[in-house]
């Protein structure tokens, strides 16, 4: 691991964050898979937000164009950091699945032999499964195509662990052996429900798993990943994206490279070596962008280093928790945001109700970045109504609550702070002159 290499102003980190992210960029003509792989995993959720994501840096990006890249399998949906639910380039699924696995089977087997049932009982099913995928199938659709009596039921004793069944278990054995894969149903990313279909290579008569590691340690692929499109980070922002332990990341960074900096800020950081020369030819954040709730510019660092400190105590609605919290502290906001110039400048959402848009800016914003605001928040939200039928964030979303983002925007940008007064009376009419 290299030593420590000076120290960086927290506009050096920023500008590099807004290169690495590409956001705006429309240089950035390579395949689709190739860009968000440089500028980030994408969260999925069954919303419309990974759309925005993707548009943000691949502006005049359609929904056809992302959904296809999925089918074609150059993207993929897969349990990525956390085990959360990624769209990730395909040549990164054979470590994660391996990362992912890493601790499962020995819990799964622990989970087992609490309902009654064995290891043997899953690889068993898993050998039915995959002769019955000829198709992609749904879930229930699979359960249907198996034969009578495939699926056994772990009964009561089951339910208590949160387990009726060996299917979950069995495709999720196929999926870490890189023998099944989710693809889209209906086509589409602004959806939990996927269908299953066979890996490339496992047809009938091929029943050979498929070794898709890139990397003799997968968790470098997992941290490689995330310094190069968020560092510099800190060790602590590393551990929190990646979900493990900061002891298990150290030698990750040590076989990575890795650089240890100072930043303004935030305090010691990584970045990989090829960092310390792209800072300095980094210009400083310039544009606008309306990035989705949980963009990869604003989640990993939290939202403080990327907005201006007079705009700190402001309050915004969190993601996963009721109460909101200052953007000086907060780390996931639930409100989309308008970004300029690489700092939060206010909040944009859809307004179901006028098939349009409404957004605010926390100060004035000139004439011209006005137009350009009302332009581009107009564009996106036609965009997702149009081309998706909605403007969910989340599965649980609900358009109604959609609207009820969209009017408390509404109600900060006309600086409405009480419930609006009663109506007045109607003046009394004059006396007529006699």
């Amino acid at each position: 691991m290299k030593t420590a290499a000076g120290s960086w102003t927290l506009a050096q980190a920023r500008a590099l964050w807004w290169q690495k992210q590409a956001i705006g960029d429309a240089t950035r003509t390579g395949a689709l898979a190739t860009v968000i792989g440089e500028t980030g995993w994408l969260r999925t959720l069954g919303g419309s937000d990974v759309y925005i994501a993707a548009r943000a840096r691949r502006p005049e990006l359609v929904r056809g164009e992302l959904d296809a890249a999925v089918a074609a399998g150059e993207l993929c949906v897969v349990p990525a950091a956390r085990g959360c639910i990624y769209l990730v380039p395909a040549g990164v699924v054979g470590d994660l699945m391996a990362l992912n696995a890493e601790g499962w089977r020995k819990a799964t087997e622990r989970d087992l032999a609490k309902a009654g049932s064995s290891m043997q009982v899953v690889e068993a099913l898993a050998q039915e499964v995959l002769g019955a995928l000829e198709r992609p199938l749904s879930t229930e659709a699979l359960r249907k195509a198996l034969p009578a009596g495939a699926i056994p039921s772990f009964g009561e004793a089951g339910k208590k662990i949160g387990l009726s069944s060996p299917l979950p278990l069995a495709l999720r054995l196929l999926e870490q052996g890189g023998r099944v894969e989710r693809t889209l149903e209906g086509g589409r990313l602004d959806s939990d429900r996927y269908l299953w279909r066979r890996a490339p290579g496992q047809g009938k008569g091929k029943r050979k798993r498929m070794e898709a590691r890139g990397s003799e340690h997968p968790i470098d692929t997992l941290a490689g990943a995330f310094l190069g499109f968020a560092g510099p980070a800190t060790l602590a922002q590393l551990a929190a994206w990646s979900g493990r332990a900061q002891r298990e990341l150290m030698p990750s960074l040590e076989r990575l490279g890795a650089v240890a900096i100072t930043v303004e800020g935030l305090g010691e950081a990584w970045v990989l070596p090829d960092d310390l020369e792209a800072v300095r030819g980094a210009p400083p954040p310039s544009g606008l962008a309306l990035l989705a709730f949980e963009d990869n510019y604003l989640a990993p660092h939290g939202l403080g280093v990327v907005s201006d400190p007079r705009h700190h105590a402001i309050q915004v609605d969190l993601w996963g928790s009721s109460k909101p919290e200052a953007i000086g502290a907060a780390r996931h906001v639930l409100s989309r945001t308008i970004v300029v110039d690489g700092l939060i400048a206010g909040f944009w959402e859809v307004d179901p109700r006028s098939e349009g848009a409404t957004w605010m800016t926390f100060d004035p914003a000139p004439k011209a970045l006005a137009r350009q605001i009302e332009e581009e928040t107009l564009a996106t939200a036609r965009f997702l109504l149009r081309e998706l039928g909605h403007a969910r964030v989340f599965t649980l979303d609900t358009m109604d609550l959609v609207q009820e983002r969209a009017d408390r925007i509404a109600k900060l940008r006309d600086g409405v702070r009480k419930a609006p007064a009663k109506a007045a009376k109607a003046p009394a009419k004059p006396a007529k002159k006699r």
